[in-house]
């Protein structure tokens, strides 16, 4: 998977888990969190910033990561490259 994100530009790459990580890296103040934990902050700031409902599927970090990514590509947060 390669993906762009809308806003700022930066491409990733990698397995959906891996995009996840290059993203929580490039945030601040989410180092300490874990990759649940800085999903879930993303869905909740999606949710209050552009009053929208994420649904996610899964229960692991992989399953959880490729859902919240195909929610990102869904909405236009982010595309492919």
């Amino acid at each position: 998977m390669r993906i762009e994100i809308a806003g700022n530009g930066h491409v990733l790459a990698g397995t959906p888990k891996q995009v996840l990580m290059q993203m929580k890296s490039l945030t601040v103040g989410a180092g300490r969190m874990t990759l649940r934990e800085f999903i879930e902050r993303n869905i909740a700031r999606i949710a209050h910033d552009a009053n929208v409902q994420v649904e996610l599927a899964g229960q692991t970090d992989d399953e959880l990561a490729e859902s919240f990514l195909n929610q990102m590509l869904d909405r236009g947060y982010a595309r492919s490259v």
